[in-house]
């Protein structure tokens, strides 16, 4: 539960609550309205400037407002379709089939393009049970739904306009908060006279800070990249949060290896002083990072002394660090470099934001692929066929969709679209998923179900009611990025009051009810469907991304110690080679946590894999450590020696067949080496430690994968 508090406390800070605002006042004027003008068909336009506000991507205006327009016209045509073929079941099942299937493949253009996907798939099954009796009422209802979307569309592009880069900007902010976070949470586990807290607190400190700052390095690198090809006038501006942001990666790099050497030598790094002050180091470099992104004036004089005095606390900090406190706990020097690389790359930062003499240099220009519209049925193409995951889930939500459908007409299900539209929000490509959307889903949508009957008891007109919809509908809007099971309960509050000014005559206790109960039907049916209809085989994925990582660190150790020998790798390839292999090794943990999920799992090697993981870890933060040093000295006698062990660990790693298998006596660091460079030594063992390892674990997780 604590872990849950401080989670959620850290998403309440990055909310971004003026545009929350805006959004669901957007939603809620058309409420209003309707109350106003006694035209209840305004609801549908309401959901329609809802769901319109909530497929915005962010970005540029043109990519927002493209995916809005979208977003606006299939939903119209998919709200025509299934409103005049509604008392049609022979024609309306195959459309629902059809149309909802295209939604669920729509998650193969990215997460923008797969929200506007399940929100068209969510539209169609809600107008199917929209009181349209002939075609006229039916084209009614679809002007209504494309007045809701232009609403939106309009208000968006023209009169609460947003900054191009104001999401960039937010996103490398966002980065180095939770840098902040990561090092805050190592000071907590390192204070005192012992590490707070065993193996299983550091272990899940570091994969749950590693995972939510790999994902905000890459959604912020997108988000530049967004700025940077649509405005060319604020390229300057780009090339600034490129830097910020490659800083941001490069301390987050040197976190992960200070987590990894404090977890490692915790037990022997004892005594009062040596503990308080890597304690106090950690928090203060927390301090740091908190500062640079809360800078919102580069030309402030106050914000650039903050900065300046934090900066300066926490080198005093690190050299406290380095006085008495390695006194006490000698192993303690093995992290001061890393901490000196954290301060030095503040510092850089710090100059380029507020010294207009250093500019950072601009990035290689990357060469225009084809148009965006042509890349996108390329990819639609490519996965128009069932060996494709992404076509599989999308013929799953066609399946489960029709289900539901069918079930609501045959057995006149009251308010039914509810139990269909849960199914399509719930329904994941991967049944662990699914699972755990449904607990959230259905508690969230019984308890706003309750929340809502409560609340229509104590407004007594309706436009009391309709007033209530902004409060509510700016809590969706910001607990979208909070927990889904909070952003459900708000949810389902909004749309039965909704749904009470749509049809004044149902009572609101009666709607919450009907909504609870159609809710855990459609949970109960995704589960279901999710778990019958071509279920993903977990532990065969979670064997080839296992496999993925091994290669590409193997890649970076080669890579790496050919470096330091004085060979020709560059360190941008290294750069490269490091974040490949850490998305690596995140995917794979992501697909064990999908597999301990699942509630039907019964693999028995999950232990295999998480030590496989931990090892890749380490291996990673070693070669943090090992890109500190300075290479072999040109015409070293130890550099030969040094190239043919990178081999060595890499065919430890992962093993080609067009090499020799090495001993496992052979991964010692050759003496040769540990002559020339005792600093290049230590972190070499380390690596070589977990190619030991790892080449015992790797054996027993081949063993196990399915044959293909």
């Amino acid at each position: 539960m604590t872990t849950l508090l401080s989670r959620w406390r850290a998403s309440v800070r990055n909310v971004l609550w003026l545009d929350a605002l805006q959004a669901a006042a957007i939603s809620a004027a058309p409420v209003i309205l309707a109350v106003l003008a006694h035209e209840p068909r305004l609801g549908w336009t309401a959901i329609a400037a809802f769901w319109a506000c909530f497929g915005d991507p962010g970005g540029p205006l043109r990519q927002r407002a493209g995916s809005m327009l979208a977003l606006g016209l299939i939903g119209a045509l998919f709200c025509f379709l299934a409103s005049a073929s509604a008392a049609y079941l022979w024609l309306l099942l195959p459309l629902t089939f059809v149309c909802c299937t295209f939604g669920g493949l729509l998650r193969v253009l990215g997460p923008a393009a797969a929200i506007v996907g399940t929100l068209l798939s969510a539209g169609f099954v809600v107008a199917a049970e929209l009181p349209a009796p002939t075609w006229r009422e039916s084209l009614s209802y679809t002007l209504f739904f494309l007045a809701g979307a232009g609403w939106a569309i309009l208000m968006t592009a023209l009169v609460w306009r947003r900054r191009p880069w104001k999401d960039a900007t937010h996103a490398v902010a966002h980065c180095y908060r939770g840098l902040a976070d990561f090092a805050d949470a190592l000071s907590g586990l390192y204070s005192g006279l012992t590490a707070a807290g065993g193996p299983q607190a550091w272990s899940a400190v570091s994969r749950s800070q590693r995972g939510a700052l790999r994902a905000a390095l890459e959604a912020a690198r997108g988000r530049i990249r967004e700025v940077q090809d649509a405005r060319p006038s604020r390229r300057a501006r780009a090339h600034q949060l490129l830097y910020l942001l490659d800083s941001a990666e490069d301390s987050f790099i040197a976190l992960v290896a200070v987590a990894d050497l404090l977890e490692s030598n915790a037990p022997r790094w004892l005594g009062r002083s040596a503990g308080a002050h890597l304690s106090h180091a950690m928090h203060r470099y927390a301090s740091v990072c908190n500062a640079i992104a809360s800078t919102s004036d580069v030309s402030d004089a106050k914000q650039a002394l903050c900065l300046r005095e934090r900066l300066t606390h926490y080198a005093a900090g690190l050299h406290d660090l380095r006085g008495g406190a390695t006194a006490y706990a000698p192993d303690l020097a093995t992290v001061v470099p890393v901490l000196d690389r954290l301060l030095h790359t503040a510092q850089a930062v710090m100059q380029s934001l507020f010294d207009e003499a250093v500019t950072p240099a601009a990035p290689a220009q990357r060469p225009r692929g084809p148009g965006r519209a042509r890349q996108a049925w390329r990819t639609l193409r490519q996965n128009l066929r069932f060996e494709s995951d992404a076509f599989r889930h999308a013929l799953r939500v066609g399946v489960g969709a029709t289900i539901a459908v069918a079930l609501s007409k045959t057995f006149a299900v009251n308010h039914g679209y509810w139990m269909s539209l849960t199914l399509v929000f719930i329904l994941q490509p991967y049944f662990a998923t699914t699972w755990q959307r449904t607990v959230e889903r259905v508690a969230g949508s019984v308890a706003g179900a309750i929340g809502a009957s409560l609340l229509g008891l104590l407004l007594s007109s309706p436009l009391s009611v309709a007033l209530a919809v902004l409060p509510i509908a700016l809590g969706t809007f910001a607990a979208r990025t909070i927990h889904y099971a909070l952003f459900t309960f708000f949810l389902t509050s909004q749309f039965v009051l909704v749904s009470h000014i749509q049809q004044p005559e149902i009572y609101e206790p009666m709607l919450a009810a009907l909504r609870a109960f159609n809710s855990v039907l459609g949970g109960i049916l995704a589960l279901l469907v999710g778990f019958l209809v071509w279920p993903e085989k977990e532990p065969r994925q979670l064997a080839g991304a296992l496999t993925r990582a091994l290669e590409r660190h193997a890649d970076y150790a080669l890579a790496l110690v050919r470096e330091k020998s004085g060979g020709d790798g560059a360190h941008q390839d290294i750069v490269g080679l490091r974040r490949l292999a850490c998305l690596s090794a995140d995917n794979a943990e992501a697909s064990l946590q999908r597999l301990q999920q699942n509630p039907v799992h019964r693999e028995r090697n999950v232990d295999t894999a998480v030590n496989l993981l931990n090892a890749l870890r380490r291996i990673t933060a070693a070669g943090t450590v090992l890109e500190i040093q300075a290479a072999l000295p040109p015409g070293s006698a130890a550099a030969p020696a040094l190239r043919e062990y990178g081999t060595v660990l890499a065919q430890a790693l992962h093993p080609r067949a067009s090499e020799p298998a090495q001993s496992t006596r052979a991964l010692g660091v050759p003496p040769a080496v540990s002559a020339a460079d005792p600093a290049l030594a230590a972190p070499l063992d380390r690596i070589a430690l977990q190619a030991r390892q790892i080449r015992q674990l790797r054996e027993r997780v081949q063993r196990e994968q399915p044959a293909q």
